[in-house]
């Protein structure tokens, strides 16, 4: 076997080598750890347990996009990578003693290359949580909580390397409540590109609310067409920072949401089972992207920009 590498590994090599080198790395970890110490810090107060993530499981995520699937076989059957544990956290509320739970969940997404944008990775971190009897107001007004004790947590704790990376602290002085938009009202303004946009123009977090897209996502049954979920967008261009959802809990309607999109009962034939015993709880949640938030704390270009080893969707070859 030679020990010989091609030209291309040798820039990418280099390219790595200059990545985990690089002096602003130990303030970029320091405050992704910082914002992690104070979520812990703010579910504790909040009364959510913290759950373990899972990394394979027969169903995951359904997604709203096309992604390259990783299937496996173990032991005879089929399993998947983790893209998030949506059907897991309505799973473990099932227990009677648990209300409201968190998992600090790595997901693996193989996004397209060619969505090649500023905010995607193929392996990155989420905060997901998931309450019980929970309605979409309950999960926006926790959320617009948890991101103000972390911004404070921060500006108390890491301004000096925010300053140095960011130049400011301005963006994350916050407003105790956010914004809320609707998708339709948006497009309709700003066209196809209408997240982006408003994101752009925006100074402070918004929610976006109201998207048609996996079955789980509850429907409001009172207003045909109106979905029960929403988005937490980052201002200043840095758009989707959180996604979350009342869900679908009851056995007819997660059939007619399947339908509705052509989803696999097959696949799905054991949650559905669950469901059709009335063992599903009602609950709402979301996911915060802990990359993205990072990203955002410290203003940086590229969601590649907070990862040690690159995780971009398309850069060949991967080295680590």
């Amino acid at each position: 076997m030679k020990d010989v590498i091609n030209n291309e590994e040798i820039e990418a090599l280099e390219k790595v080598v200059k990545k985990v080198k690089r002096p602003e790395l130990k303030e970029i970890l320091s405050v992704q750890q910082q914002i992690l110490r104070a979520i812990d810090e703010f579910m504790i107060k909040e009364d959510v347990t913290r759950v373990m993530p899972l990394m394979m499981a027969p169903i995951t995520d359904t997604l709203n996009h096309d992604v390259e699937e990783t299937e496996l076989n173990y032991c005879g059957q089929k399993f998947d990578v983790m893209k998030s544990m949506i059907f897991h956290k309505q799973l473990i509320l099932m227990n009677e003693g648990l209300e409201k739970i968190y998992i600090v969940s790595p997901n693996i997404r193989l996004e397209r290359p060619e969505r090649n944008d500023t905010r995607h990775l193929f392996e990155f971190s989420q905060v997901d949580f998931e309450f019980k009897n929970a309605k979409m107001d309950d999960v926006l007004s926790f959320i617009e909580k948890l991101v103000s004790y972390v911004f404070s947590d921060l500006k108390e704790k890491c301004s000096k390397e925010i300053i140095n990376i960011a130049g400011s602290l301005d963006h994350l002085n916050i407003s105790k409540s956010f914004d809320r938009y609707r998708t339709e009202d948006l497009y309709e303004k700003y066209g196809e590109d209408f997240e982006k946009i408003a994101s752009e123009k925006a100074v402070e977090p918004f929610f976006l609310i109201n998207h048609k897209r996996e079955f789980y996502d509850k429907e409001d049954l009172n207003n045909p067409g109106t979905y029960l979920n929403y988005d937490l967008i980052w201002p200043r261009g840095y758009v989707e920072g959180l996604s979350g959802g009342e869900r679908e809990f009851e056995y007819e309607r997660i059939l007619v949401r399947m339908d509705e999109i052509g989803q696999s009962r097959e696949l799905f034939r054991n949650y559905i089972e669950i469901a059709k015993r009335g063992l599903l709880p009602q609950t709402a949640g979301a996911g915060l992207g802990v990359e993205r938030i990072t990203r955002y704390v410290l203003q940086l270009d590229g969601i590649d920009d907070v990862t040690i080893f690159n995780r971009k969707p398309g850069e060949t070859p991967y080295i680590f």
